[in-house]
C-alpha cells in the first residue's frame, strides 16, 4: 500500500494506523492512482456504516459541492453538485475531531483516477460509474455516457427481456415478422438504452415496474411502442432512468408518432 495511513488529515498519535485493507479498492499496479488535495465538508457521511456515519470507508465515492468546493459523500438525488460523482476516498477517515467530539472539516487526498474495483466501492450506483468512466478504469469495464452512447448493438427478432448487462445497448428489430416487446429491467439509475426500428413491425418497451414511463403528455404509462404503420422503419426512441430511479424518460429521437399504455 501507499504510505498513506488512515489517519492522513488527523493529528499523529491519536488513532490507530491501519497496515493492511482486507478490500483494496484497486487493482492493477498501485501507482497509477492519481490524487489531488480535497477539502472534506463536516457534513460528509457514510450513511451505510452502522457503526459511526462519520467514519469514511475506504472506497466512499465522493461528490463536490458547488458554491463551497467543498467535498462530500456522493448522493444521486442531491441538488448541490454532489449529485455528480468526482472521486473515490481511498484511505478511510474520521470526521469526528477527538477533542472536542464534534464533525469538523478535514484536508485530506481524494483519488481522482486509477484502476478501480466496482465491488469494494461504496455508494457507487451505475449513475456515480458513468460520471467517474472518463477517468477512472473499473474492473467491469462499464463505459460511461462521455463515451459513445451505444456499447452493444443488438437484433431481437422474438420478446426479450433486457438485464443489467445490456445498459448502454441499442436494440433493434430486424427481419421481425411480428411484434417485438422489451420489457426493461428493474429500475436503476443510470440506464440508457436506445430501440430501432428496423422492420414494418410494431417495436414495444414494457416496464417491469408498470406506471412509471414518462413520455409526451404521460407521466405514468406502462409501454411505448412504434404502434403506427408507416411510422415503425427508421423509428428511434432513447428510454434512460432518472437519478432517483422512478421514472423511465423517454426521448423521441425520429419524432415519430409514439404509442402509450
Amino acid at each position: 500500500m501507499s504510505a498513506i495511513s488512515s489517519v492522513f488529515g488527523n493529528p499523529p498519535g491519536l488513532s490507530s494506523v491501519v497496515e493492511t485493507y482486507e478490500a483494496a479498492i484497486t487493482f492493477g499496479i498501485q501507482a497509477q492512482l492519481k490524487f489531488w488535495n480535497a477539502y472534506i465538508a463536516s457534513t460528509a457521511a457514510d450513511p451505510g456504516n452502522t457503526n459511526s456515519t462519520w467514519r469514511l470507508r475506504q472506497g466512499l465515492v465522493m461528490g463536490i459541492i458547488t458554491s463551497s468546493g467543498q467535498w462530500t459523500n456522493y448522493v444521486a438525488t442531491n441538488t448541490d453538485g454532489s449529485e455528480v460523482a468526482a472521486g473515490i476516498l481511498a484511505y478511510g477517515m474520521r470526521m469526528q475531531d477527538v477533542f472536542t467530539g464534534l464533525n469538523t472539516n478535514k484536508f485530506y487526498a481524494m483519488c481522482v483516477g486509477g484502476n478501480v474495483q466496482v465491488a469494494n466501492l461504496i455508494g457507487l450506483d451505475n449513475q456515480a460509474q458513468a460520471q467517474l468512466s472518463n477517468r477512472f478504469t473499473f474492473d467491469t469495464n462499464l463505459m460511461g455516457f462521455d463515451r459513445f452512447p451505444v456499447m452493444h448493438f443488438q437484433t431481437k427478432t422474438a420478446n426479450y427481456q433486457i438485464v443489467a448487462s445490456d445498459n448502454l445497448s441499442e436494440f433493434n428489430n430486424l427481419g421481425a415478422t411480428g411484434e417485438v416487446d422489451f420489457t426493461l429491467p428493474p429500475i436503476a439509475n443510470g440506464y440508457s438504452f436506445t430501440f430501432y426500428g428496423a422492420a414494418a413491425q410494431i417495436l414495444k418497451v414494457i416496464s417491469t415496474e408498470g406506471g412509471n414511463i414518462v413520455a409526451l403528455n404521460s407521466l405514468t404509462s406502462t409501454s411505448v411502442a412504434f404502434g403506427t404503420g408507416g411510422q415503425q422503419e427508421g423509428a428511434a426512441i432513447m428510454v434512460y432512468s432518472n437519478p432517483a430511479a422512478t421514472k423511465w424518460y423517454v426521448r423521441n429521437i425520429s419524432g415519430v408518432t409514439l404509442t402509450l399504455a
